[in-house]
């Protein structure tokens, strides 16, 4: 297998959106940069900031729902525990009204399985019935135990494997040990059947349970049991030393598997988003089913997870996504990736066309983790030959390895096998990718040097055990790998724009007003006079009044205030002339995790410019914490036309427009937390005043990054993109 090479520094990636509305307090769902100059949308994909603490709190949440179920089989098909999982994945996508949720229903063979024994002669070995096995009806006693037809067993090669008819020899009746490996285990149940065996024991070739469905159905085959490596290994050996010792001596197993078949109805879980282009679908899906032996945290309630962090941020987005983003919660991916299939064959051929891509995520926080993308191009791992590669999924897998190369992670290609759901979706040309942080695989030397971890042990040593809990999941491969879930959904959701310009156009639509005329409107006088006149109504009536001065209020402020839309610290500049546009510049100070945000407003016909700014995030309040500096440029230096003194004045006044605010801790606040600490702050202006009326944007979105500014300003901002559905 070939590895990506481990690279050092790792680029910590954030955005910050900043929306405006118009000055007169009209409120408007606006796009993130809007501006004369925004060009209404993304200039880059970006992980939206979301962490891996996003994915842990609906983790959290799943495992507490499987765990009150434990009884009840956690989160399997046809259990409580999985009505409960989906109801909480529905209601968190439901809660952003960015999506239609529904479910899409579908049948299942379902089976329940009675008493399974396996036994030769004293000794009692521990098995399990593999998923669709026929029952041992009745019961095998004293049945000869045999094996398959090879020169040389325990080399792992031809009949020892019963991957061909001709593997099997005089079988009839008897039970037939065959060793996990090349074929699949259906193929191995159906030649022994094939060959007249009453029974199979299929053993393992690694540590653990072997967690074994022979994929469908085969009525009239015979029943299958799994066996753990180690006895498996014992009894082979014991086989052939006795038929070398004594051909014609038998030894003899009883054999029990009990099962019933039945039907049942479950669903998967869909959510769309109301925006995007119906006629390109982009989708994204996890299992949200588990297994009956363990509540099933990492597999694959962590892929769960990190979808809902994903669709989350993605509904929080400041703009319409350009295509329609649709998610998939799986249902009965554990017994044969029904749900997926199923839902895949519901589609039309026109509904299927309309699908661009599929990205899969099933299990992401191994506790012995590898970084892994689906090898679709086979440049790690070389592709099965029986596996369909759709075009375009290479294209895929380079969203993710481009994503890790840019933050100096290290990765490794995982097959693509088609062994979870993006199956049908590649069986039927539409390309796809994902991401696997390992299961049963066993853990090399060259991925413990990339990701630390134990060399020579499964990648996840819990899987399918009652150990796949959220105390063994890594919170490490949990943030690894759910920013670059996010990153691949902004990917697929949007496209990208052309950064603004802030050059002139080619065309402007006029000349400006200040320039000279061609003829003077008046001859100067002779001599001008030194002293004002007594009555100065040739003074120019359009100068205000007062200087130019900024406002703030408060100028400290409480941080659960800042964080309230209807709250926040109002930003005025007085004094200007109406029309007056203005640029309100936000900068933290003091170190805090946000970026430096800038805003345009016009001075009303009261020469007053206005402006608000909030925190987005109350859920990462505390990162707002800290100073926060506010600079006003756009405000003439002086008057062409003032007198000398009064020139010099504004003068003065343009160059101070400056001030600061503070956002503390709630116990910190004046009045406690209350923002009734009126009062202007800065440059000379140096009145206090009461508050300024709000003209801010309380019905923007909140942006999902964790401490964010929303800027609402003065400028009239461009309708979204992307179409919305109704």
């Amino acid at each position: 297998m070939q590895l990506v090479p481990k690279t050092a520094g790792r680029a910590l990636r954030c955005t910050v959106g900043v929306a405006a509305a118009a000055a007169l307090g009209l409120a408007t769902a606006a796009p993130a940069l809007a501006s004369p100059t925004d060009p209404g949308g993304p200039t880059e994909h970006t992980d939206m900031g979301v962490t891996g603490a996003d994915a842990m709190e609906h983790l959290q949440q799943l495992s507490d729902i499987s765990l009150a179920h434990a009884d009840d089989g956690y989160r399997a098909m046809d259990t409580a525990g999985y009505e409960a999982a989906s109801e909480y994945v529905e209601g968190v996508l439901e809660g952003t009204g960015a999506f239609d949720v529904s479910r899409h229903t579908f049948e299942v063979a379902d089976q329940t399985f009675g008493d399974v024994a396996f036994s030769v002669g004293e000794a009692d070995y521990d098995v399990e019935p593999f998923a669709y096995s026929e029952a041992a009806d009745p019961a095998l006693s004293d049945a000869v135990l045999a094996l398959p037809t090879d020169d040389s067993y325990g080399d792992g090669a031809g009949g020892e494997l019963g991957c061909d008819a001709t593997d099997f020899a005089d079988v009839t009746d008897t039970i037939v040990l065959i060793q996990r490996g090349e074929c699949a285990f259906g193929e191995k149940t159906a030649n022994a059947t094939e060959a007249g065996a009453a029974g199979v024991v299929i053993y393992n070739t690694e540590d653990g349970p072997i967690n074994g469905t022979l994929g469908e159905r085969m009525e009239g085959s015979a029943p299958t049991l799994g066996l753990q490596q180690a006895d498996g290994e014992a009894l082979r050996d014991a086989l052939v030393e006795a038929s070398e010792a004594d051909p014609a001596e038998e030894v003899t197993a009883d054999f029990t598997l009990e099962t019933e078949f039945t039907t049942v109805e479950t669903w998967n879980v869909i959510a769309e988003t109301t925006a995007g282009d119906d006629d390109s679908v982009q989708m994204i899906g996890a299992h949200l089913d588990g297994v009956t032996e363990g509540p099933g945290v990492n597999d694959n309630a962590s892929g769960v997870s990190g979808v809902l962090a994903a669709a989350e941020a993605l509904a929080a987005q400041p703009t319409d996504v350009d295509h329609t983003v649709r998610f998939g919660f799986w249902g009965a991916e554990e017994v044969g990736l029904v749900g997926s299939t199923e839902y895949v064959n519901s589609l039309s051929s026109e509904e299927l066309d309309r699908i661009q891509g599929y990205l899969n995520f099933d299990m992401i926080g191994s506790e012995n983790y590898v970084v892994g993308t689906l090898d679709s191009d086979g440049s790690d791992v070389p592709l099965p030959p029986d596996v369909n590669v759709p075009e375009g999924s290479a294209e895929l897998e380079a969203i993710f390895t481009d994503f890790f190369d840019e933050i100096g992670q290290p990765h490794v290609g995982t097959e693509f096998s088609g062994r979870s759901d993006y199956q049908a979706f590649i069986d039927n040309g539409v390309p796809a990718s994902g991401l696997f942080s390992g299961a049963d695989a066993i853990k090399t030397a060259e991925e413990v040097e990339l990701f630390g971890g134990t060399e020579g042990v499964q990648q996840d040593r819990n899987y399918h055990t009652i150990d796949d809990t959220i105390e063994n999941v890594s919170t490490e491969s949990i943030d690894i790998f759910t920013p670059a879930i996010a990153f691949a959904a902004h990917s697929v959701a949007f496209e990208l724009v052309d950064e603004p310009t802030e050059e002139p156009t080619d065309d402007p639509t006029g000349e400006p007003t200040d320039d000279p005329t061609e003829d003077p409107t008046g001859e100067p006088t002779d001599e001008p006079t030194t002293e004002p006149t007594d009555d100065p109504t040739d003074q120019p009536t359009d100068q205000p009044t007062d200087d130019p001065a900024l406002m703030i209020a408060p100028d400290t402020v409480g941080v659960s205030d800042f964080v309230d839309a209807d709250k926040g610290v109002d930003l005025s500049v007085t004094g200007l002339e109406p029309g007056d546009d203005v640029d309100f510049t936000v900068t933290p100070t003091s170190g805090q995790n946000t970026e430096e945000a800038v805003i345009e407003a016009s001075a009303d016909e009261d020469g007053v410019a206005s402006t608000k700014v909030y925190g987005t995030s109350p859920d990462a309040a505390d990162n707002y914490i800290g100073d926060y500096s506010v600079e006003v440029d756009g405000v003439d230096a002086a008057d062409a036309n003032a007198g000398a003194e009064q020139a010099a004045a504004e003068a003065s006044a343009a160059a101070d427009l400056s001030g600061t605010f503070s956002v503390v801790a709630d116990e910190d606040a004046p009045g406690g937390g209350d923002d009734g600490d009126e009062g202007g702050n800065g440059g000379d202006d140096g009145d206090e005043g009461d508050r300024l009326p709000r003209t801010g944007a309380d019905t923007l979105p909140l942006f999902a990054a964790g401490a964010a500014l929303l800027v609402g300003g003065a400028a009239v901002v461009a309708a979204t993109r992307s179409r919305r559905r109704s």
